[in-house]
């Protein structure tokens, strides 16, 4: 045996030796531990000894590579088979160091063949799903694409640098390879992973990391819904681990309450009353509507609704004037008067107004004392009559409640060509994404809808279903109940804008805690196109932050009047009531000092318990 051969045999012997000396050592130290802990005995022991056994053995090989890898190559007497064993190693070397992609097994190949990530973002950008984005965090940034069949992957679909590499670095204890990578799903852009894709299924999934939730997918007769499972009791027990698992309601919370129950034999019955009533005229009132509607519409045919009662009159008056101090041209508003008062104060501010007497007759003047109180959903009735009526005469709709304030002129925005013409309906971002409006959260206080037979049939189903909106006291909850099916059903295209967007703010982003957005509003660097006071308790409180706002505009001796009740001086106008009770500057009041206002109000008192002041010290806005 040559001497160098000697010399290496040497050490790899010596090598051996050491490590198996180093194992049995730690053996023995493990086993030492294991029984003064009492760990080592039974099937417990067994457990700890295996898991031991494996990692010292991981340790002792790693180790062994890298001085092997560090040593140099042993002399070998013939060069020719010298090179060729070189050339063998490295490749099997090279093939053993290739990151591997996630393989998917024979039984899921009809339905599972491949999968890779994209970014959420990018996602959104290449399909418009509609719903207003959830703003990517680190641990839910990504979108999993899932592939039927290997004609669906895409072409690079191996490429070994399409899986990230581990990056973090464990120390001592990191018994990884570190040049694996950390995930064995490839990455790519969204154009590339749908590339090959002829059809492609979205599922909006919950990304709250606070509970256990898994996802299945089944292999079977195609469904466009999602079945909800939850281990709970009965009875509107909460959530109990120890329970089945059983079929609930998507509006079924952890405390064991629902969220939609069915319309009871009341409902059913009232609305059955109001559909009578309704369709029995409906001949007769949209005979009266119809002028009016072609007298207002502009020239794509948008009709700008709003509904009001007279208890409301003071909120439609100051949209009115808020929106004559910007000069704005309203001649495309049609105002739905449930009580002639309204009718009559809506033409005395220069607007269309229509009084549906077979209809309307039974609402009261009243405001509503609160959100969801009877008189308000009797409103909410109203607003769905009225827009079926006007899609029914073929027309788009703009509709909108009248705690409203223009910045400039909406309509233009969804009427001119675009990436928006491909949408039938159009919301702005209720702000509040809870279950009962997911997945698209949409206001049904300022939307805008294109007539077709998508959206007409919507409004036909909505208005079809009055007892769910008696029951659940919200023509909001009961549109989006509808909608969504239509989505699914129908393939109704719907789009809401984002709350982080700037068009088109609210009531939510006003009672936001840090003010963030009305802060940027207030200082200019925020361009929206409407102010929408939703996300408020009553009238009275909108009233009251509008004017702190900066957006109230009627005179006080104005408020809540009628026309009747005020001597006009201007005469032969259009709309005397707006010339004499509209103020060409805002009139601003401060009256609670934990809400957003124009000015500062820090003398004033909080609406919530302990509210500090919204504006920061020395009257800066941040």
């Amino acid at each position: 045996m040559p001497a160098d051969s000697s010399v290496f045999f040497t050490i790899a012997v010596a090598m051996v030796s050491f490590f198996a000396g180093t194992i049995v050592t730690v053996h023995m130290n493990m086993e030492c531990v294991g029984n003064a802990n009492g760990l080592h005995s039974g099937v417990g022991g067994d457990h700890v000894h295996h898991f031991m056994d494996t990692k010292v053995e991981m340790l002792a090989q790693k180790r062994v590579r890298e001085l092997q890898n560090a040593m140099p190559p042993p002399p070998h007497p013939n060069c020719e088979e010298k090179d060729q064993n070189e050339a063998t190693n490295a490749a099997k070397a090279t093939a053993a160091s290739q990151p591997r992609v996630l393989k998917f097994p024979d039984s899921t190949k009809n339905y599972a063949s491949g999968m890779v990530r994209t970014p959420k973002t990018d996602f959104f950008e290449r399909l418009d799903l509609g719903v207003p984005m959830d703003l990517p965090k680190e641990y839910d940034s990504e979108v999993l694409v899932l592939y039927n069949r290997q004609q669906a992957i895409p072409k690079h679909y191996n490429d070994p640098s399409l899986l990230d590499g581990a990056k973090a670095d464990a120390g001592d204890n990191d018994t990884t390879d570190s040049s694996q990578p950390s995930s064995q799903i490839p990455s790519m852009g969204t154009e590339d992973a749908l590339k090959n894709c002829e059809i492609v299924n979205v599922v909006l999934a919950n990304h709250d990391r606070r509970q256990n939730i898994c996802t299945a997918i089944v292999p079977q007769y195609e469904s466009f819904h999602i079945q909800k499972w939850m281990r709970i009791g009965y009875g509107g027990k909460p959530l109990d681990k120890k329970q089945d698992l059983r079929l609930v309601s998507r509006g079924m919370g952890n405390n064991g309450r629902e969220q939609f129950l069915p319309p009871a034999k009341k409902d059913h019955q009232e609305s059955w009353q109001m559909l009578s009533q309704y369709y029995k005229h409906f001949e007769a009132a949209t005979d009266v509507l119809k002028p009016l509607v072609q007298k207002v519409a502009t020239k794509h045919k948008t009709v700008t609704i709003m509904v009001s009662n007279f208890g409301q009159s003071e909120l439609l008056a100051n949209f009115v004037c808020s929106a004559k101090s910007r000069n704005m041209d309203l001649s495309s508003v049609l105002v739905f008067a449930t009580d002639l008062e309204t009718k009559e104060l809506a033409e005395s501010l220069g607007l269309t107004a229509f009084y549906d007497k077979w209809n309307f007759e039974a609402i009261p003047s009243e405001a509503a004392n609160r959100y969801g109180d009877r008189l308000f959903t009797l409103m909410m009735m109203a607003k769905v009559m009225c827009v079926h009526m006007v899609s029914s005469l073929g027309y788009n709709i703009l509709f909108q409640d009248v705690d409203m304030v223009w910045y400039k002129n909406p309509i233009p925005f969804f009427e001119e060509k675009g990436k928006l013409q491909g949408f039938d309906m159009m919301f702005q971002d209720d702000g509040g994404h809870s279950g009962r409006y997911l997945p698209y959260s949409a206001n049904s206080g300022f939307y805008y809808v294109r007539n077709n037979p998508r959206t007409v049939h919507f409004f036909s189903a909505l208005l079809n279903s009055v007892d769910l909106v008696l029951k659940t006291d919200s023509h909001q909850q009961a549109l989006i109940a509808v909608m969504n099916e239509h989505v699914s059903l129908f393939g109704l295209k719907v789009k809401v804008f984002s709350r982080d967007t700037d068009e088109f703010p609210g009531g939510w982003h006003y009672h936001q805690k840090t003010g963030k957005y009305v802060r940027r509003m207030l200082s200019g660097t925020a361009d929206p196109y409407i102010f929408h006071m939703s996300w408020t308790m009553n009238k009275d409180n909108k009233l009251l932050f509008l004017q702190q706002l900066g957006e109230w505009y009627v005179k006080d001796e104005c408020v809540h009047k009628k026309p009747s009740e005020l001597d006009f001086v201007v005469e032969d106008s259009s709309s005397p009531f707006a010339d004499e009770c509209c103020a060409a500057e805002p009139i601003i009041e401060c009256h609670y000092r934990d809400k957003p206002s124009k000015i500062p109000c820090y003398d004033s008192p909080p609406i919530d318990k302990n509210g500090k002041s919204w504006w920061l010290p020395n009257n800066k806005l941040y």
